[in-house]
Formats: structure tokens, C-alpha cells, sequence
């Protein structure tokens, strides 16, 4: 029997900011929590695509925030595979700029400023229980309250380049917690939905961030999608249900590329030949086994606006290891190596110290650029 598959993005969400609420650490507990997924672009129409596809925005045709209406046709899409493969398919966003319809049953948005999320999407997960009529449901769910906030409070009152916003981190990073606060009771809900409906033991729920948010810890990124650091491309996911291991926790280095082989693995799906992706799904299963990290992780992005905006091509980006990052800026044509073990919150600049890992990750990280697509 395959699983129902209930996918939450909790939008924005920092993966070192789980901590602050007893909700979403309480369901940590509940299930399996890995929380070094890299995203292959700090924005959600890129992110999400990567996601949906199993490739990068190169590869899929949504590499822009300009390209969000660029997914190529020829390639496998999440909703489609999983529709044909016997799932009622569904999903509510904040716009339907996020994905394409293709492959859903039902497909639907809300409006983030007037829906209360905590009300209406335990109630469409009951609706589209009965619409689906016993056939294995499929259900993505944007909760939006995060990038709510950055618009209200952030976006409508700064510039980029405005020092006042960078100057009050402290008072920002205050409005992102309590809209993640509001973010985990959200979650809790949906988790008590399942229950209640009597479906845990036939459900898989799937939390999990796009791109995190910054709060002015570098100065012309006054959210995401303008650079490739930390607060912003390290991503988590968070699986439940009654066949996923509990309590359990990795901070092994994945991508977000690997998130697509995982749930049709889990949902008994062959997975396509062209994904490169690998799948991790017997770590989840099996609660004995052990996460390995990934040999290099890729993001990339071009900002709408900042010091160097790109919303056509992508000119920023990083490869990343379990231990160094680099990061290129091709604009301005300088580069950036942080030891991540040792200086996680990037500060400290040690490109061209002699680091013999320096060559590899740049070619390496040229090699993925300059990768041919057919």
C-alpha cells in the first residue's frame, strides 16, 4: 500500500532557529529531523522547482526569479509521477507563480494576509481525504507566515542598502521568531490532523524550510536571494509518521536534489534513470542506520535587487563540504572560503591562504557552472 504524502513548506524557516519553539521541537521527537539540506537557490520559485524536479535550475529550465514560468516541459514532475502512479493530487499556495498545475487534481492558492492557515488547511486536508476517494493522497501545503512578515515588516520598509535595517538585528530577528513560532503551531495542527482523521499509520508528512531568512547579518541582503550563506541555503526536513524512525537527528550534508528520489522511494515509485539525486530513504526507515555526508552540495542565485541584482542569470555561487564553503561572485569577480567547522557563521575570509582544499572546491565548483545539458 503507498503511502499519503502530506508536504508542508513552512516558508523562510531557519534551520537554526527550530529551537525556539517547544512545538516543533516536541515533533523532532516524533520523527526524523535532518537539518543540512543545501538548497540549490535561496528563493522559493527555484528552490521548490529543484524539489519538485529532481534537478537543477540549469537542467529544469528554473534557474531565475525571472524564469519561474521556464519548467520544460520534458522534464519529470513530482505531481505527474506520483498521478500516475495511482495518487490524488493537491496542493495550496500563496500564488500559483510557485509551481506549475501540471499533475494536480486539485490545485489552489490562499490569500496570506487574509486566510488563517491553521484553520484552512486542516480543513482542506480533510476535503481532499474525501475527494480522493481511498486513492493514496498527495498534498502540498505553503504556510506562509514567515515571508508574510518579511514583506510587512522588512520589504515595504527598507531598501536594500537602507543601514537602519542592518543596524537592528536584534529587533529583527524578534519578528522572525514569533512568526515562527506561529509557523510550529501551525505544523502541530497539521500533525494533530492526521491523527484525529486516523491516518499515521498510512501517512507520511513532510515538513520542511525552501531558503531561510536573513535578518541583516550582511548588508544588501535584507531577506534571502541575494547570497549563498548559511542563514539562507541551509534548509531542514522533518519526516513523520507511524514507519519513520522517532527521535532520531542528522546534520549529515544532503541536497536538496536528493529530496525527490527520497519520497518516491518511500511511496514505491521507480525513480527515474535521469536524476542524479540519490535517495536516503532507508535512513528514515531504518532506525539502526547511519547518514552519510555528501562529497559537495551546490547553490546559486542572482538577486532581484542588492549590490550586484541578476534576476535573469544566476551570478552567485557556492560549493559547499561537510567542512568549507566557496563561494564566487561573478560579477564582481571575488571569491569567498569559510571553514565551517570552525567559523559557522561565516565571518572570517580565508580564500587564498594556501588551504590546499581551495583548488578542488574551485574546479569543482567551475565544473558545475560550465556543465553541459542536453
Amino acid at each position: 500500500m503507498k503511502p499519503n504524502i502530506i508536504l508542508v513548506l513552512l516558508d523562510g524557516s531557519r534551520w537554526d532557529r527550530t529551537n525556539i519553539s517547544s512545538n516543533f521541537l516536541d515533533l523532532q521527537k516524533r520523527g526524523t529531523f535532518v537539518n543540512n539540506v543545501t538548497t540549490a537557490a535561496p528563493y522559493t520559485f527555484a528552490s521548490v522547482n529543484t524539489i519538485f524536479t529532481g534537478k537543477y535550475g540549469k537542467e529544469n529550465g528554473v534557474n531565475a526569479y525571472y524564469k519561474m514560468f521556464r519548467l520544460k516541459d520534458s522534464i519529470n514532475f513530482l505531481p505527474e509521477l506520483l498521478q500516475k502512479n495511482g495518487y490524488f493530487t493537491t496542493c495550496n499556495l500563496i500564488s500559483k507563480k510557485v509551481i506549475s498545475s501540471r499533475g494536480f487534481n486539485i490545485y489552489s492558492s490562499h490569500n496570506e494576509y487574509e486566510d488563517d492557515l491553521i484553520l484552512k488547511h486542516p480543513n482542506l486536508i480533510k476535503e481532499y481525504f474525501e475527494k480522493s476517494k481511498n486513492k493514496p493522497l498527495f498534498t502540498f501545503l505553503q504556510f506562509s507566515a514567515i515571508h508574510t512578515a518579511t514583506v510587512s515588516e522588512v520589504l515595504k520598509k527598507y531598501e536594500w542598502n537602507d543601514e537602519n535595517f542592518y543596524t537592528r538585528k536584534k529587533e529583527n530577528l524578534e519578528i522572525y521568531d514569533l512568526a515562527f513560532k506561529k509557523a510550529s503551531i501551525y505544523a502541530k495542527k497539521i500533525f494533530q490532523t492526521i491523527e484525529d482523521l486516523g491516518k499515521s499509520n498510512e501517512t507520511i508528512i513532510i515538513f520542511f524550510s525552501d531558503h531561510g531568512t536573513g535578518i541583516g547579518e550582511r548588508f544588501g541582503e535584507r531577506n534571502y536571494g541575494v547570497f549563498t550563506y548559511e542563514e539562507t541555503i541551509r534548509t531542514f526536513y522533518l519526516f513523520l509518521g507511524d514507519l519513520i524512525s522517532k527521535n532520531k537527528k542528522s546534520d549529515s550534508l544532503l541536497r536538496t536534489i536528493d529530496i525527490l528520489p527520497t519520497i518516491l522511494d518511500l511511496c514505491k515509485i521507480k525513480i527515474p534513470l535521469d536524476l542524479t539525486g540519490e535517495s536516503f530513504s532507508s535512513y528514515l526507515l531504518n532506525s539502526n542506520e547511519k547518514l552519510s555526508d555528501t562529497s559537495f552540495t551546490f547553490s546559486e542565485t542572482g538577486g532581484l535587487q542588492g549590490p550586484f541584482p541578476s534576476p535573469m542569470e544566476p551570478n552567485v555561487f557556492c560549493i559547499k563540504s561537510s567542512t568549507h564553503k566557496l563561494i564566487y561572485f561573478m560579477s564582481a569577480n571575488k571569491w569567498k572560503l569559510f571553514d565551517l567547522k570552525n567559523d559557522p557563521n561565516e565571518i572570517n575570509n580565508i580564500y587564498d591562504t594556501g588551504l590546499k582544499l581551495e583548488g578542488k572546491l574551485k574546479e569543482n565548483l567551475f565544473s558545475w557552472i560550465n556543465r553541459e545539458i542536453s
